[in-house]
């Protein structure tokens, strides 16, 4: 409290339930009057200004969603994460798909020991036994216990960024929206380090008062996984969206589509809120075979929903397959390249024409077009081919590699022996000069 000129400038703070810190809010300039009536002006002042600062819609409760299958080793540090930005008022509540490493006992001992802190419920959900699938039956199962306002989705072999989550957070409350896309950093367990994501890049087309429209598809184009994005579970109910449960992985593209499709309101904050794992043993998105056929599975529900002529959203749906066949065509197992490119084939041919003009503007120069466009076509055997093709000449490449690395290696070791044979006889003959002598 500084005084000047007969005032008293006062500098308001609040304590941030998001940030765990006192916040300053205005600066006052009351007048010097009795004691009494400066604290009845400081009092007004405060309530004015936390009024101001407190969230335009309802509480802003959370549900975090916690899914797990083992991956004890990781547990932990994702429920020390998610315990450090909860507050007062929420619930963690913890799925278990049928672990047998021990994830259950670990998420067991920490609840036991550690803990979440007052006034914030916990509920595990054990199953006793791996679902099918990947994780749609435990995400519903998560949405069908939580009560919270929001819901939270956390993998749990990743860990919160508690300031960019905090951060996040303060602008859902004040800015709330259906979902809120949120960035995100990836952890490459094998290379050990850190990286950004495939779609870091989208973030510089994100402005300001964007359309309805301009939203949708700016977040259509954004990397699918759930984790990133803040729900309101009225938006949720009201609309009756879950993912879609079968014999199949990568159920959140599916959820993601009717996700942006039915909001009424999209928003963006390019706060980073999680790290995610990638490269782990296990790992789903480290896939290699038949199960990537599901995205050909999802892609027909994805576009079986729109009109014809609905131009946007094919064209958006087609960028989404090609983005994802790019990377799948990299890692795709030889066993599993026919029933991939029968899948590929048949879901390609289903994009009308018109459509797959405008996809081969933007996508004719990139190397997966004329992989697409050869299965399109329904080329499949010559498509097969042309992979076996490039996988005899990878591996003959990596021979040619070897062969040299080790024609080095002998001419370094024949090298070597020849030094070793001139310094022996250099040894002798000076042994038999000083026998001479």
């Amino acid at each position: 409290m500084i005084s000047v000129a007969g005032t008293y400038s006062v500098l308001i703070l609040i304590w941030s339930l998001c940030s765990k810190s006192w916040r300053p809010i205005a600066i006052c300039a009351l007048p010097r009057p009795s004691s009494r009536f400066f604290q009845r002006s400081s009092r007004i002042a405060l309530q004015i200004s936390c009024s101001s600062y407190c969230r335009k819609g309802p509480d802003m409760s959370i549900s975090f969603i916690v899914t797990t299958y083992n991956i004890e080793p990781y547990i932990s540090r994702c429920l020390q994460s998610v315990a450090g930005v909860a507050i007062a008022g929420d619930e963690v509540i913890v799925i278990d798909d049928g672990s047998d490493d021990g994830t259950v006992e670990a998420v067991r001992t920490f609840i036991d020991q550690a803990g979440f802190g007052a006034d914030i419920a916990v509920r595990p959900v054990y199953l006793g036994t791996n679902t099918m699938g990947g994780v749609g039956i435990g995400a519903n199962i998560g949405l069908a216990e939580a009560t919270k306002d929001t819901v939270f989705f956390v993998d749990g072999d990743d860990w919160i960024e508690p300031e960019g989550f905090r951060r996040a957070r303060a602008h859902w409350a004040m800015h709330p929206t259906d979902i809120l896309f949120t960035n995100y950093l990836e952890f490459d367990q094998k290379a050990d380090r850190i990286k950004h994501p495939a779609d870091a890049q989208r973030w510089a087309r994100l402005v300001n008062g964007l359309p309805l429209t301009e939203s949708r598809i700016l977040g259509l184009d954004m990397i699918a996984v759930p984790w990133r994005k803040f729900y309101s579970r009225d938006f949720l109910e009201r609309e009756k969206l879950r993912f879609p449960e079968g014999d199949f992985f990568f159920e959140d593209n599916p959820f993601h589509w009717a996700v942006c499709l039915a909001a009424n309101s999209i928003g963006f904050i390019n706060a980073v809120t999680c790290c995610h794992r990638i490269n782990r043993p296990g790992q789903t998105m480290a896939s290699t075979g038949i199960e990537l056929v599901a995205f050909f599975t999802h892609f027909k529900t994805i576009i079986g929903g729109f009109a014809v002529d609905d131009r946007d959203n094919l064209l958006v749906a087609c960028r989404w397959l090609l983005n994802n066949m790019t990377w799948h065509i990299t890692r795709l197992e030889a066993g599993a390249r026919y029933r991939y490119g029968q899948a590929a084939s048949s879901a390609l041919q289903q994009v009308p024409d018109y459509i797959w003009s405008g996809v081969a503007k933007e996508n004719s120069e990139k190397q997966i077009w004329p992989v697409a466009e050869r299965l399109r076509n329904g080329d499949i055997d010559g498509q097969v081919l042309q992979w076996q093709n490039k996988s005899l000449e990878q591996a003959i490449s990596g021979l040619n590699n070897r062969i040299r690395a080790l024609e080095s290696q002998s001419a370094k070791a024949l090298s070597e022996i020849r030094g070793l044979r001139a310094a022996e006889t250099f040894a002798n003959i000076r042994r038999m000069r000083d026998a001479a002598q």
